[in-house]
């Protein structure tokens, strides 16, 4: 019985020796997995009692970043702990070195996988106490500006804010800051144009930034004021304010036009709209802008209710009658019909010709009708179709009289147009006078 005892407390107590000894050796195992680790990424933070520049602060952390790096990756976090001071050393002479203007007052590092790196800095000599901004607009019409300085936002305040409390000697490095906001803004927001930068760096530190367009520029403009509805004299007033929104194109990036569109028409249609004869009739306008190194801006001004128009012609290469000039004036009946009565002057023979008459308008570009001469009791049909920008065609039918005319006319500006007539037995050059 006793020797039975003695085996089971025998047993026992080889089986707590082992558990012991388990222990012993699973206790072991760790501190090697830890000797074994290595620094595998730098977390970096700055501190300072004063405030500093957010994105300031984020250069410097990406540089104390690349240090750290450069000192600590794959190497083992015992021996970081063990030269832990000579680390922190080698850090603050780097960043003392790179980052002047500034005085590093503590380096700590905490090893580990992920070994942190904190420095407390502290700004030393001047101050950066005004920040003045500016801006050279190159080749930029004055009428362009407000859009240019919507688009830039509030650059010149987030310069200021960049620059602003630093170091006068950390100025230097610290304008690849103020070149970095600019880029990224002008990149998102302007991207048709490219710029400088200068800085004299003092405690009212001066910045000198200049814009300048890139890629095809608008070298000129023309302007065009249409109207099917209304003599074009009653247009000039309104043409000056139009030319000037147009020059505000010259010298920006065709590729800005384009992009800015919406805005530049709309500019241009509140131009003629304000005008007093426009603006007094309530006349319908619609501007259009054709971006390019040759710019055009073409306003159409048009009345709700009337049409009236008045035209001079000169024949060159017709013997009888190659003078004369004709009156029309319109009453529109809805969208698409209207009546109206033409007088026709031949100052040679000395007639009067009037013509009342009635015309339907077909989609936008065509117009076609009948007008009876009172005169001589005849009676035609007549078609105007707009052929695509400055060309048209004119065309008319007297039955009775067994009497046909075409014409092919080209618009050479707003008030004269050359057109190529055919008739029955005829066909010549006329000169139009649109007044």
């Amino acid at each position: 019985m006793k020797s039975m005892k003695r085996k089971i407390i025998g047993l026992l107590f080889g089986i707590c020796l082992y558990q012991l000894s388990f222990i012993n050796t699973s206790c072991s195992v760790f501190p090697r997995v830890y000797a074994n680790a290595v620094v595998e990424s730098i977390q970096v933070r700055v501190l300072s009692e004063k405030i500093q520049p957010i994105r300031v602060v984020r250069r410097m952390s990406e540089s104390v970043k690349t240090i750290g790096e450069h000192l600590l990756l794959g190497h083992s976090t015992i021996e970081v702990n063990q030269r832990r001071d000579h680390y922190e050393r080698l850090v603050r002479d780097v960043f003392e070195r790179v980052l002047i203007g500034y005085t590093i007052e503590k380096v700590e590092i905490t090893p580990g996988l992920v070994t942190e790196i904190q420095i407390y800095i502290a700004p030393w000599g001047d101050t950066v106490r005004e920040v003045k901004v500016k801006v050279d607009y190159n080749g930029i019409a004055t009428e362009a500006l407000a859009l240019i300085q919507e688009d830039m936002g509030k650059l010149e305040l987030k310069i200021e804010t960049a620059l602003l409390g630093l170091p006068v000697d950390a100025v230097d490095w610290a304008t690849g800051v103020a070149r970095e906001l600019i880029r990224e803004l002008l990149q998102r927001q302007l991207p048709e144009f490219h710029f400088s930068l200068d800085v004299e760096a003092g405690a009212a530190t001066a910045v000198r930034l200049s814009l300048f367009p890139t890629g095809e520029l608008v070298r000129e403009t023309r302007v065009s004021l249409r109207s099917t509805t209304l003599p074009n004299l009653l247009l000039v007033h309104a043409r000056p304010a139009v030319e000037l929104e147009a020059a505000s194109l010259r010298g920006l990036p065709v590729a800005y036009v384009e992009r800015r569109l919406s805005y530049f028409t709309e500019k241009v249609r509140l131009a003629a709209q304000n005008d007093p004869v426009v603006h007094q009739f309530d006349l319908a306008v619609v501007p259009l802008v054709r971006p390019g190194t040759d710019a055009e801006v073409a306003v159409s001004v048009e009345a709700e209710t009337y049409r009236i128009s008045a035209e001079v012609f000169l024949d060159i290469g017709r013997d009888r009658d190659n003078i004369s000039g004709k009156a029309h004036i319109g009453r529109k009946l809805g969208r698409q019909d209207e009546v109206f009565l033409e007088l026709k002057v031949l100052p040679g023979t000395m007639t009067w010709e009037f013509m009342p008459g009635w015309g339907h308008r077909f989609g936008n570009d065509t117009w076609a009708g009948i007008r009876y001469r009172t005169n001589d009791q005849q009676w035609a049909g007549w078609l105007e179709q707009n052929l695509g920008g400055r060309w048209s065609l004119r065309a008319e039918r007297w039955p009775n009289l067994n009497r046909n005319e075409v014409g092919i006319r080209y618009k050479l500006h707003d008030f004269l147009s050359a057109e190529f007539v055919l008739s029955n037995e005829l066909q010549w050059l006329r000169l139009v006078g649109h007044l």
